[in-house]
């Protein structure tokens, strides 16, 4: 018998846990390819804050963004994003990076985005749990 078939045998729940969590990654990418937002890691994102003039929109709720967000995040909850585009639209010339809770959400908010006119948009992949998990400072307000 073929080892890898032998092995898939023989250790099933492990290959279907692996099955699952590569699928998952292949949805996460069709998710980002289609929606066309680059994503960014939280060192990348720190350098687009330091040396551009970026904008953190920090997408998460109210509450959220008050326990903890990046330092010069903008707090614009999803729920109002519609609403509010008024107040993006000052900085439609500045690289725009999307922050939410795991960078699922950041997609759609991107799409909605860009077909209002933004063009430099990013996400934070993995969201605020992968910027605290790469141990980087939030203020709380």
């Amino acid at each position: 018998m073929d080892p890898y078939k032998s092995f898939f045998i023989e250790h099933w729940l492990l290959s279907a846990a692996f099955m699952v969590i590569l699928i998952l990654l292949l949805i996460n990418e069709w998710r980002t390819r289609t929606f066309g937002i680059k994503g960014i890691s939280p060192q990348q994102l720190v350098d687009l804050l330091n040396h551009t003039e970026a904008l953190a929109v920090d997408i998460r709720s109210e509450e959220r963004f008050e326990l903890g967000h990046i330092l010069g995040a903008i707090s614009l909850p999803e729920a109002s994003v519609h609403t509010s585009l008024k107040t993006l639209n000052k900085h439609k010339n500045k690289p725009i990076v999307l922050v939410s809770a795991t960078g699922m959400l950041s997609p759609k908010i991107g799409k909605l985005l860009l077909s209002n006119g933004f063009s430099q948009l990013y996400q934070l992949s993995g969201g605020m749990e992968n910027w605290h998990a790469q141990g980087m400072p939030v203020v709380k307000k």
